[in-house]
């Protein structure tokens, strides 16, 4: 591909296709792909392409602790050969974001993954939150999917 000036754009990691990321279909500890073309998720890394089938019941890998009265983003990723990984972002008081005091930025990906989606999870007056241990549908727990073609460039503010 060439650019508007002449330039041969190499590279990119993107999420070419929607993955239809929802809470674990059978363990709600987990999430699940469920691609709204019922064929899966296709994405790039580094310039290459890739197809992840849809799947259910994956594991989180984000482990910290999550307090009561936090938010936090957890990014979805995949590797070359489909396996799923998660980046935990920083903690933020709920309050904080929803009086726009400070905004809940999105993690960074790992090297060679793309980032195909994430959780933003807020916990409650006495819960805690432990990815991969807690039900996202737990008490105390609210549980937001997003798709993502890549991170987005400006952070959550409400």
């Amino acid at each position: 591909m060439i650019n508007g000036s002449g330039e041969m754009i190499r590279g990119g990691t993107l999420c070419l296709s929607k993955a239809g990321l929802k809470i674990g279909n059978s363990d709600t500890k987990d999430v699940d792909i469920a691609a709204p073309n019922g064929a899966g998720v296709d994405f790039c890394i580094n310039g290459i392409n890739y197809h992840k089938a849809d799947a259910a019941d994956i594991a989180i890998t984000a482990g910290d602790v999550v307090a009561a009265l936090y938010s936090v983003i957890l990014l979805v990723c995949l590797d070359s050969s489909g396996t799923l990984s998660t980046v935990r972002g920083d903690e933020v008081l709920t309050a904080d974001i929803t009086s726009g005091k400070e905004p809940l930025t999105w993690p960074q990906p790992v090297d060679d993954t793309c980032p195909i989606g994430a959780v933003r999870v807020d916990v409650a007056t006495g819960y805690t939150f432990t990815p991969g241990t807690t039900d996202f549908d737990a008490a105390g727990i609210t549980d937001t999917y997003y798709d993502l073609f890549a991170v987005p460039d400006t952070p959550i503010t409400s």
